[in-house]
């Protein structure tokens, strides 16, 4: 049965844990067969800028939503693929060469397997720090450019340029100390923790997730950008490379946290806020709009003008946007993305959010990511949003070849020395704690607004 080769991606962000089983179709689609989620917020302390925060916390939530998952697929959970991302990781060039045995000169994908081999040993990464993904570039055959094809070429040397992702040895050994905290999802009360397939930067995972092959994106050259609740991610590809990676520690909190501190409420009322603003441009509000916020045990309430607050978040996004803009141009590669840029993680479900890019990057090649064809969604169309890019992403390389050049080899992490940190499994700390709010601001458009701010309701229109 196709079923019996599921694999689970699980992603763990700052906002949310999730975690979405599928399969690979006999058609070459990959199935969802199911999708469990549960909200964090920064009180959870799950993770700080990318890294494991709290986590007794995360192997909590974590052991929930496999838990679940497996129990409503009725199937054992061994293996997860996951995600990682930080502002420590870093992008760096490397050039490699081998020179071909043998009296056939005809270049064989044996050569190009044999080149990958050799960079990966010749090249030495800082101390600290361990390799995620060895991604190619270009290929030469005898010192000339060969193209992206180079199987089939006459030649007796092959070299290339490859893009080393690399990040610290302690965030991907705290990673693994995490997960190796829950248990497998089987029937032996003795079973094993669960284990590890594929770590994949969480950008990597979007790529495999949105680039479109029918209109040759990583060809033609597009940027890629992620932002996520505080890390956002850019990925530039071009000529079927990834040319520049960038990771910045800013996100979707700032413009919650400019809300809470602007108007002195609480980072639940402000993510509401947010919602609501981002859905709504500044000058279709009028000045005498009024948000009033109830609070609980007699407190007086907050009355918020709407326009002061729209602004807050136009003008954080606006920073975002230029932020972004300037670390592109500062790629080399800024003239270059004849299929623009490409807008996805939870910030990117604003409204708003694609006329800010356009008017501070002075382009219209700004497009809103949108889930390839590659996913069956089989009644899990609720996930067809950009903020489950990178766990759909998880998914893929399973089954298929980020590059089509090389097989994912180019994906596994180098190898990691166990560490030496004692392993506990925690006690069970009950379900988390959902985020709730119970507030009403008594007919203004905050309250008109407010009951229809749910992720499923957030603006996605990908045109």
């Amino acid at each position: 049965m196709e079923e019996e080769n599921l694999v689970v991606g699980l992603d763990i962000g700052t906002s949310k844990i999730c975690a979405v089983a599928g399969f690979m179709q006999s058609d070459g689609a990959i199935k969802v067969s199911g999708f469990v989620e549960r909200p964090v917020s920064p009180k959870d302390e799950v993770l700080n800028r990318g890294e494991i925060e709290n986590a007794q916390r995360t192997i909590e939530i974590i052991d929930e939503v496999l838990e679940e998952l497996a129990e409503n697929l009725k199937i054992n959970l061994e293996t997860v693929n996951i995600n990682i991302s930080n502002p420590d990781i870093k992008g760096i060039q490397h050039k490699g060469k081998v020179t071909k045995s043998g009296e056939n000169k005809q270049i064989h994908q044996v050569d190009v397997d044999k080149l990958l081999d050799d960079v990966k040993v010749t090249y030495k990464s800082n101390p600290g720090n361990l390799v995620l993904h060895c991604m190619p570039q270009d290929f030469y055959v005898n010192d000339v450019k060969a193209g992206e094809k180079v199987v089939g070429k006459f030649g007796v040397q092959i070299g290339g340029d490859f893009y080393f992702l690399s990040t610290k040895t302690e965030s991907i050994e705290n990673l693994y100390y995490t997960i190796k905290n829950v248990k497998a999802k089987t029937e032996d009360p003795n079973a094993n923790p669960i284990q590890i397939e594929h770590v994949l930067l969480s950008s990597v995972a979007d790529a495999m997730s949105l680039l479109d092959s029918s209109i040759d994106d990583k060809r033609n050259g597009v940027a890629l950008v992620n932002i996520g609740a505080e890390m956002t991610e850019i990925s530039i590809y071009q000529k079927s490379g990834l040319r520049y990676y960038k990771s910045m520690p800013i996100g979707g909190h700032a413009i919650t946290n400019d809300l809470r501190e602007a108007f002195n409420i609480s980072f639940e009322d402000a993510e509401i806020l947010k919602k609501v603003c981002g859905n709504i441009p500044s000058k279709s509000i009028s000045e005498n709009e009024i948000a009033v916020i109830e609070r609980k045990e007699g407190l007086a309430p907050i009355e918020i003008i709407m326009k002061n607050a729209s602004l807050v978040v136009e003008w954080r996004l606006k920073e975002i946007a230029a932020i972004i803009k300037s670390e592109i141009i500062r790629s080399g590669y800024d003239n270059t993305l004849t299929n623009g840029i490409i807008l996805t993680g939870g910030t990117s479900s604003m409204a708003i959010i694609k006329d800010i890019f356009i008017h501070v990057c002075k382009t219209k090649g700004i497009r809103k990511a949108k889930i390839n064809s590659k996913i069956n969604f089989n009644g899990f169309e609720f996930i067809n949003k950009p903020k489950y890019s990178t766990v759909l992403g998880l998914l893929m390389p399973s089954y298929i070849n980020f590059d089509s050049r090389l097989d994912n080899r180019i994906l596994k992490h180098a190898p990691l020395v166990e560490s030496k940190q004692e392993t506990s499994t925690p006690q069970s700390g009950g379900k988390p704690k959902s985020v709730k709010t119970e507030k009403s601001s008594k007919g203004s458009l905050f309250d008109r607004m407010k009951k229809f701010i749910t992720d499923d309701n957030m603006d996605d229109d990908y045109s």
